[in-house]
């Protein structure tokens, strides 16, 4: 009976999955043809139009977690420590990258956020139109990249950014690129790390979503207090350097802690 029971509840929980991510990509395809448009035409392209859409997508995505969570995609996806990030403030929410929902989680938790997103998602056909009305930074790698971060932090947004690139099984080398370093080093911003965890491991890079693990996941953003940089870092005044030197300490911090 217990076997049949698991069998039933993993099926269960493939199904949910499966209506999960069907959900997800028909609001986020409405919500980028039909209610930015409209924003558009009231308030033209500006902030304002910008910080509705946002608004709408904020409370969306939060109806879209209690509703994983219902259907047991996830057993839980719970936000710890936020009352050590000060909201609606200039500053680098620095995180691992997990599984394919842990953007949706941060936008449930911080509110007017700004994120770093690959150029592939930005031209997507259909979510590269909620991309760019959030207009969040696509990665090009060049100095436009930062003037773009630190058009954002003017207005104080925070900004999300998964230094890893892409998402990586927690079994595997933690290792960065110096996407974080290069704007936290140019632009002088606090850096808030935040600690993702998913246990079991689930929508994983490479893992299919129909590859449901045994239960349902519990998935947690643990927000920690804001880094202070070693004062050999803070000083380099050669700015490779200080790129590299910044790099290397936030993967080793992100090592020694996901390690505890």
């Amino acid at each position: 009976m217990n076997a049949v029971a698991a069998t039933l509840s993993r099926w269960g929980r493939i199904l949910a999955t499966g209506w999960s991510f069907l959900f997800f990509m028909i609001w986020g395809f409405s919500l980028g043809i039909a209610l930015y448009p409209v924003l558009r035409i009231r308030f033209g392209r500006t902030r304002r139009a910008r910080e509705a859409f946002m608004g709408h997508m904020r409370w969306t995505w939060k109806l879209f977690v209690r509703m994983m969570e219902s259907i047991r995609a996830f057993d839980r996806i719970e936000i710890k420590g936020l009352d050590r990030f000060a909201q609606d403030r200039a500053c680098l929410l620095v995180a691992n990258h997990v599984t394919l929902v842990d953007i949706v989680a941060f936008g449930t938790a911080v509110r007017n956020f700004n994120c770093v997103v690959r150029t592939g998602l930005w031209n997507h056909r259909w979510f590269g139109l909620v991309v760019r009305a959030c207009d969040f930074v696509p990665n090009v790698g060049s100095e436009a990249f930062i003037d773009r971060c630190r058009e954002g932090f003017a207005q104080n947004r925070p900004l999300i950014i998964f230094p890893q690139g892409e998402r990586t099984p927690p079994h595997l080398p933690l290792s960065f690129a110096r996407g974080a370093a290069q704007i936290a080093a140019r632009t002088g911003v606090p850096i808030v790390p935040v600690l993702i965890t998913c246990d079991p491991p689930a929508l994983m890079k490479g893992q299919p979503w129909y590859a449901v693990p045994s239960r349902a996941p519990r998935l947690v953003l643990d927000f920690q207090e804001p880094l202070t940089i070693p004062e050999a870092i803070a000083a380099e005044p050669s700015m490779p350097l200080k790129v590299r030197a910044l790099n290397a300490f936030l993967e080793e911090y992100f090592r020694s802690q996901l390690r505890a």
